[in-house]
C-alpha cells in the first residue's frame, strides 16, 4: 500500500478510502477482494501515474499480486 500512497502523491493525488468487498447484489465479483478509491486532481495527473516516482514498483507489485483489476475513471463529484 505504501507503493500505491506515494506514487499517487507523486502526481498530487491521494488514497481517499480502502475496503474489503463483501458481496454484491447484482454482478459476479467472485476473485475481488478490496475496492481501492483514488482522487487525483486532474484527468493529466490520473494519466501520469505511470512515470510517477515509484509508479514501476507499484505496477510490479500489481502485476505480481493482483489477478484483476478494473480502472474507472468517474467525474468530480464534489
Amino acid at each position: 500500500m505504501e507503493a500505491i500512497n506515494h506514487s499517487v502523491g507523486e502526481v498530487g493525488g491521494s488514497v481517499l478510502w480502502r475496503a474489503p468487498v463483501q458481496g454484491s447484489v447484482v454482478g459476479n465479483l467472485e476473485g475481488f477482494h478490496e475496492v481501492l478509491a483514488v482522487w487525483y486532481p486532474s484527468h493529466k495527473a490520473f494519466l501520469e501515474l505511470p512515470d510517477a516516482d515509484g509508479a514501476k514498483e507499484m505496477f510490479r507489485y500489481r502485476r505480481t499480486c493482483v489477478e484483476e483489476a478494473h480502472i474507472l475513471e468517474l467525474p468530480d463529484l464534489t
